[in-house]
């Protein structure tokens, strides 16, 4: 099999996923803050509660969790092929008092028993694998029955990957026929961040990307609009940025 590519942001940003999300207003960025409250909107629209068990693959720094943590208080484990990532994330949720599991682990297959989780989070994951359907295939052993998957990836838009972190990216309906084989037809399908923002808040000169930025951190920060948030789950996709999908391991 071909290696994956190797994630080394956390080499030269440390645990950069908690500053873009908890940051003061000159270090959060408003695309992820989006992501993430998007991850929360659909577990808590998908019925999780303080007891339910969730997995975190590709957990890298533990942000993500630690958010979904301070929301719900549920279980949580996660696991990511980054040493440095898991180590900042059993640093910080312990200086926080989160309580949660964290473990090193590469490849398509994990320690951990089948039917073990209530809730499996892939968040901005998929994009870098080389064999993203042995992941779902992972993934569909994990959970427990009529247990949920959250999946969010970007919207592909170009023959080759914007990111060079990226194996590959997928299309709307490329993505639901990736997944066809191993869960029933997506509870829930979302697509988020216009691309009208993200061209204004990525692209053009640096002082009206400087004022774009700002603006969107003001209203976000301050106001809790974030611009990204804008949502559309008909199949009118093409002026997004990211999808989203729920799917159900059948019973």
């Amino acid at each position: 099999m071909p290696e994956e590519i190797k994630f080394i942001k956390y080499d030269k940003m440390g645990a950069y996923h908690w500053t873009n999300y908890y940051g003061g207003l000159s270090k959060i960025d408003c695309f992820l803050r989006a992501r993430y409250q998007i991850v929360i909107e659909l577990l808590e629209q998908n019925g999780i509660n303080k007891s339910a068990k969730l997995l975190e693959i590709g957990s890298g720094d533990g942000a993500l969790s630690g958010l979904i943590y301070r929301k719900f208080n549920c279980h949580i484990t996660g696991v990511d092929p980054s040493e440095k990532g898991v180590n900042y994330a059993q640093e910080i949720f312990h200086q926080y008092g989160f309580e949660g599991e964290f473990t090193v682990a590469s490849g398509y297959s994990f320690q951990l028993n089948n039917d073990s989780f209530d809730f499996i989070v892939l968040a901005d994951v998929l994009e870098h694998l080389q064999y993203p359907d042995l992941m779902l295939k992972e993934i569909k052993r994990l959970l427990k029955p009529g247990g949920k998957v959250i999946i969010t990836t970007p919207i592909r838009t170009n023959e080759h990957p914007e990111d060079l972190m990226h194996v590959q990216e997928f299309f709307p309906e490329q993505l639901e026929a990736l997944c066809r084989p191993f869960f029933s037809q997506p509870i829930q399908k979302v697509y988020s961040h216009p691309v009208v923002w993200y061209e204004l808040y990525t692209f053009g000169k640096k002082r009206n990307r400087s004022f774009w930025r700002l603006y969107c951190r003001i209203i976000d920060k301050m106001f809790r609009k974030n611009p990204f948030l804008k949502t559309n789950e008909n199949r009118n996709w093409k002026n997004f940025k990211q999808q989203a999908l729920v799917l159900q391991k059948n019973t």
